[in-house]
């Protein structure tokens, strides 16, 4: 819980830095009707004021599922629960300027934790996603600033990591004990786990050392940058050995044990944006360098096993 509330009061030290010359990359919002947006939510549900469930509760409890499983989960141009059949409008503005708005959100969001934290029950509804608690919201808060700081510019927004989560859903969703390989070694429950063990490994879990030259890893970059499939057609056929032995009993129980991994390695590209970690072929990788990896790898595997990338 703490950690969240830092990451919140983090966000929120970022938006101060928002100018009334700031143009959004999409929506209509100007920067004072952001802020105030996020105020009103943040507000509302420091006092257990929601808003109307607006989708059946079955979909409901799927869009909360998928929302706080994702890292990025904010379509863009997302109406607000309620308005979702009314032609895009802006609210008159509240208050006289950027700066008083700023004053009123910060406050609203001080009232948000200081509330939460006198009720731990305090909850309250969401449109989409039904009743949320205090600390559901607070993780929905979070997610939501960071969103609109994206569209001002004042967060990087990634386009890979949001196309390696609809892969890694791809592989919860389709990838069965029983699918069969269409190449390679591995056996479903096998692959899964190799996955996380690619996460760990661009982390620098492993600790592993490139053992070659400048000019070999820049060869090797080259031919993965040109290659759809390169772990057939660039990569040595010997180059990873023999395929391990599951950890976890069942390949549902190492899905999940992915996805964990998977919001680790989030984590460390968010904590650690400047890191460098070798891979055994590609030489020294950075951050971005090897979501790329990733994005190519998760689909080399979906392949493996018969499903559509």
């Amino acid at each position: 819980m703490s950690k969240h509330i830092n990451k919140l009061q983090k966000r929120l030290n970022q938006l101060l830095d928002l100018t009334e010359q700031a143009t959004p990359l999409w929506g209509m919002m100007t920067p004072q009707h952001m802020i105030e947006h996020l105020g009103m939510i943040i507000y509302g549900t420091a006092h257990g004021k929601g808003q109307k469930l607006v989708i059946p509760d079955e979909e409901a409890a799927k869009w909360k599922q998928r929302f706080f499983s994702s890292y990025y989960p904010f379509p863009r141009n997302i109406p607000m629960a309620g308005t979702q059949n009314q032609p895009p409008s802006l609210n008159e503005l509240r208050y006289v300027s950027l700066d008083e708005a700023k004053d009123k959100l910060s406050s609203a969001v001080s009232l948000f934790l200081n509330n939460t934290a006198e009720d731990p029950s305090l909850g309250a509804i969401h449109g989409y996603f039904g009743r949320l608690t205090g600390e559901e919201w607070l993780a929905f808060h979070i997610k939501h600033v960071e969103h609109h700081l994206m569209q001002f510019g004042l967060m990087p927004h990634d386009e890979k990591i949001p196309v390696l989560e609809k892969l890694l859903h791809k592989v919860k969703k389709y990838v069965e004990v029983e699918a069969q390989a269409k190449f390679g070694q591995m056996n479903a429950h096998q692959m899964v786990e190799h996955l996380g063990l690619v996460f760990l490994l661009s982390t620098g879990k492993f600790d592993v050392k490139y053992e070659g030259t400048v000019d070999q890893a820049e060869k090797y970059r080259a031919q993965f940058a040109a290659s759809d499939q390169p772990w057939i057609d660039v990569f040595p056929i010997f180059a990873f050995g023999p395929p391990k032995l599951p950890r976890h009993d069942t390949i549902e129980s190492s899905k999940a044990a992915l996805f964990k991994t998977f919001q680790n390695y989030l984590t460390f590209c968010e904590d650690q944006p400047e890191a460098i970690v070798p891979h055994y072929y590609l030489g020294d990788l950075s951050v971005d360098q090897w979501r790329q990896v990733h994005v190519k790898h998760v689909r080399h595997h979906l392949r493996q096993f018969g499903t559509d990338v």
